[in-house]
């Protein structure tokens, strides 16, 4: 209807025209509004936004991938620092396992208050945004039990070369755990080992607590994070036993090198 009203005036514009005005008209005509042209070429589409799961920085979106790297990190320093065997002299029958734990215990405590720190910092210093912050406590801190155990369990079983494969952990999870970047952005391999990971889990958790659950997503994370306990008893109770005459032997062997 628009166009034939367009063109009806064009005609009778046309009947009572002079031959130099009728060109004058066409022209007008075949060259268009350039008004109308320009705002349909800058937006030609209007595009309506609905936010859902909506994290309002890029701060708080990267915020559960530095929680966890710290977490882990701060666990890794605090093999470093403090002895992780529980000396026997005054212990009477003393059993294995109640010195892994009785020893563990401290770590555990510590390794909490450094995840609370962190937990704190997020929250009132960076002001990150956090729908459930009691949530995003409890997911930290089962992080924390699991990072702790795990790398307290390569450290009693493997010693200093338990630290190093913390840290080689750690550095394969900064890359392959999809904490900056999408992990399909990623090489095949850390596509395939992604699910493995525990940064992986954490991560996925605290997203929840930032930016609004999704079905069970929640505690689904919770429960994976708690499998890695399994492998690190395994690990600090049972494996241990040989791996350490096997590292005992190997440091005997390196320390007649004299290289450390």
């Amino acid at each position: 209807n628009k166009t034939s009203d367009k063109l009806t005036d064009v005609l009778d514009r046309l009947k009572g025209a002079s031959e130099s005005e009728q060109m004058d008209i066409i022209m007008q005509l075949l060259a268009g509004d350039p008004d109308t042209y320009s705002e349909f070429f800058s937006q030609p589409v209007e595009v309506e936004d609905h936010y859902i799961y909506e994290i309002a920085n890029y701060g708080s979106g990267v915020a559960p991938f530095y929680s966890t790297l710290a977490i882990w990190v701060g666990m890794t320093i605090l093999v470093s620092l403090v002895k992780v065997h529980a000396d026997k002299e005054g212990l009477v029958q003393v059993k294995p396992h109640e010195l892994f734990f009785g020893r563990y215990l401290l770590f555990f405590l510590l390794s909490q208050i450094q995840t609370l720190v962190i937990v704190l910092g997020d929250l009132y210093l960076l002001k990150i945004q956090c729908l459930y912050p009691l949530e995003f406590w409890i997911a930290s801190a089962v992080a924390s039990f699991a990072f702790s155990m795990l790398i307290y369990a390569l450290t009693i079983a493997f010693g200093d070369i338990g630290k190093a494969i913390a840290v080689v952990l750690m550095v394969m999870q900064v890359a392959g755990s999809g904490g900056t970047f999408p992990i399909q952005c990623a090489p095949k391999f850390f596509q395939v080992v992604y699910p493995l990971l525990p940064f992986t889990h954490s991560m996925n958790a605290m997203r929840e607590c930032i930016a609004g659950f999704y079905g069970t997503t929640y505690a689904a994370e919770i429960g994976k994070l708690a499998i890695y306990l399994v492998p690190s008893l395994l690990l600090g109770l049972l494996l241990r036993k040989p791996i350490i005459k096997m590292n005992d032997a190997f440091m005997e062997k390196l320390e007649s090198t004299h290289l450390i």
